[in-house]
């Protein structure tokens, strides 16, 4: 005669995913006590999604290579709650991660769980390009190092090329305020550190980038002077044949 434990992985091998209701059910008992007294000796998982309703067993769940498994929209993951598999990947993530970045990596919204965790002091954030970035406590550096990287190469291609012909063919073509707006502007996409940035790879003075990202914040810009008198190449007069 099969007992108790066998029955129960049985059960969920031809089901799947169960609930509570379920296993009380299989058990006949109306005890959630008696059920997880069952299920203590097998090597379970709750899902994170659906308010934690679902069970399975981690010898069902075929997780993918970050650890989630999902099945009928049903998502269970290696690590657990969603605290913990937010946490996780977090701290493991090169460049960290946003709030939506997560939902495409988790498929269920976390914006309450990071907030949560940056709350209390579990994780650490960023703003840039008018988003919270979530960093770990410990590689926080390292990890906004190599985001900027990125936002660089995908976001500001015009100055990765900072050591390319057209690009400083286009950058001669600006007067002075053109140049400092263009570069405040870029500043203003990466975020914090910004300045720093773009002057490294525009040339720049880091006071004249500065300079263009606060008069683009504060939109002081006199389109009719755009540079001030005596700047510039000298104009070009007509002289007198002989």
């Amino acid at each position: 005669m099969k007992n108790d434990e066998t029955q129960l992985i049985e059960f969920f091998q031809e089901h799947l995913v169960l609930t509570i209701e379920d296993l009380k059910n299989f058990f006949h008992t109306f005890s959630r006590m008696t059920i997880f007294r069952k299920l203590k000796p097998l090597s379970y998982k709750t899902s994170y999604s659906h308010c934690g309703r679902y069970y399975t067993l981690d010898t069902i769940a075929r997780y993918n290579r970050h650890g989630i498994w999902g099945y009928n929209q049903i998502y269970f993951s290696k690590y657990g709650s969603l605290k913990n598999t937010t946490l996780h990947h977090i701290n493991q993530s090169p460049d960290g991660f946003t709030s939506h970045e997560l939902f495409v990596l988790l498929k269920v919204p976390v914006e309450n769980t990071v907030l949560g965790l940056w709350k209390d002091g579990l994780i650490l954030r960023e703003q840039l390009q008018h988003r919270y970035v979530y960093f770990s406590i410990d590689g926080k550096e390292k990890q906004l190092h190599s985001r900027k990287q990125e936002i660089i190469k995908t976001c500001t291609p015009v100055i990765m090329s900072g050591v390319d012909d057209h690009f400083m063919f286009f950058m001669s073509l600006l007067n002075e305020k053109q140049r400092r707006l263009f570069a405040g502007y870029e500043s203003l996409r990466l975020g914090h550190g910004g300045d720093k940035i773009i002057a490294g790879e525009t040339g720049l003075n880091v006071k004249t980038v500065s300079r263009g990202r606060v008069e683009l914040l504060n939109k002081n810009i006199d389109m009719d002077r755009i540079r001030k008198a005596g700047a510039g190449r000298p104009s070009l007069k007509k002289t007198k044949k002989f």
